[in-house]
Protein backbone atom coordinates (compact mmCIF):
# COMPACT_ATOMS: atom_id res chain seq x y z
CA UNK A 1 0.00 0.00 0.00
CA UNK A 2 1.38 3.37 -0.98
CA UNK A 3 1.84 6.24 1.43
CA UNK A 4 -1.18 8.51 0.95
CA UNK A 5 0.13 11.43 3.00
CA UNK A 6 1.08 14.30 0.69
CA UNK A 7 4.77 15.06 0.59
CA UNK A 8 4.28 18.67 1.73
CA UNK A 9 2.47 17.47 4.86
CA UNK A 10 5.29 15.06 5.68
CA UNK A 11 7.87 17.79 5.16
CA UNK A 12 5.88 20.21 7.31
CA UNK A 13 5.61 17.62 10.09
CA UNK A 14 9.34 16.98 9.93
CA UNK A 15 10.11 20.72 10.18
CA UNK A 16 7.80 21.05 13.18
CA UNK A 17 9.40 18.07 14.90
CA UNK A 18 12.88 19.45 14.32
CA UNK A 19 11.91 22.89 15.62
CA UNK A 20 9.98 21.62 18.67
CA UNK A 21 12.00 18.61 19.83
CA UNK A 22 11.20 19.02 23.52
CA UNK A 23 7.46 19.30 22.92
CA UNK A 24 7.43 16.32 20.55
CA UNK A 25 9.37 14.21 23.07
CA UNK A 26 7.07 15.26 25.91
CA UNK A 27 3.98 14.40 23.86
CA UNK A 28 5.43 10.97 23.06
CA UNK A 29 5.99 10.32 26.77
CA UNK A 30 2.45 11.44 27.62
CA UNK A 31 1.00 9.19 24.95
CA UNK A 32 2.96 6.17 26.14
CA UNK A 33 1.96 6.75 29.76
CA UNK A 34 -1.70 7.21 28.88
CA UNK A 35 -1.78 4.08 26.73
CA UNK A 36 -0.09 2.02 29.43
CA UNK A 37 -2.51 3.22 32.08
CA UNK A 38 -5.59 2.70 29.90
CA UNK A 39 -4.64 -0.60 28.31
CA UNK A 40 -2.03 -2.53 30.27
CA UNK A 41 -1.70 -1.42 33.90
CA UNK A 42 -2.69 -3.77 36.69
CA UNK A 43 -4.45 -2.56 39.84
CA UNK A 44 -1.24 -2.57 41.89
CA UNK A 45 0.48 -0.47 39.24
CA UNK A 46 -2.44 1.97 39.09
CA UNK A 47 -2.31 2.35 42.88
CA UNK A 48 1.42 3.02 42.69
CA UNK A 49 0.99 5.62 39.94
CA UNK A 50 -1.87 7.21 41.85
CA UNK A 51 0.44 7.71 44.82
CA UNK A 52 3.16 9.17 42.58
CA UNK A 53 0.65 11.53 40.98
CA UNK A 54 -0.67 12.71 44.33
CA UNK A 55 2.87 13.36 45.58
CA UNK A 56 3.76 15.27 42.42
CA UNK A 57 0.59 17.36 42.59
CA UNK A 58 1.33 18.28 46.20
CA UNK A 59 4.91 19.18 45.27
CA UNK A 60 3.73 21.45 42.46
CA UNK A 61 1.09 23.09 44.66
CA UNK A 62 3.70 23.78 47.35
CA UNK A 63 6.11 25.27 44.81
CA UNK A 64 3.43 27.55 43.35
CA UNK A 65 2.45 28.91 46.76
CA UNK A 66 5.98 30.25 47.38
Amino acid sequence: MANKTPRNVLESNKRYQEKHKKEVYRNQKKSRAKNFILNDARIDELEFFSELINNRMQELKNNNSN
